[in-house]
């Protein structure tokens, strides 16, 4: 998938038009078109990813998976965490897990 075609799901994801997303990241909107044929440079990815709350990783992305929101919003908040944090979040998701494999409600 294209950095182009990624910040259009992503942005859709969040409500955002392409043009709020360049007006957010501070870069003009036809920026954000000519990537469908050129390569954007490092520094106006960052400004996307950070106008979008991802990652320039997120925005490089190949994957064609198509992931909810709500899964991409997990991913992203979990990111945020410190790894002690983290390590909690895995414990309960894992217990979660369990509980369901166990017909636990």
């Amino acid at each position: 998938m294209s950095v182009l075609n990624r910040i259009r799901e992503i942005s859709k994801d969040r409500g955002l038009t392409l043009k709020e997303v360049a007006r957010k990241a501070g870069i003009g909107e036809n920026s954000i078109y000519k990537w469908k044929t050129t390569s954007p440079s490092t520094k106006s990815l960052e400004k996307v990813a950070k106008a979008l709350g991802v990652t320039v990783e997120d925005l490089m992305s190949d994957s064609d998976d198509k992931q909810t929101p709500e899964y991409r919003a997990i991913q992203r908040k979990a990111k945020e965490l410190s790894p002690v944090n983290q390590k909690k979040l895995l414990d309960m998701i894992e217990t979660i897990f369990g509980d369901l494999d166990k017909g636990d409600d």
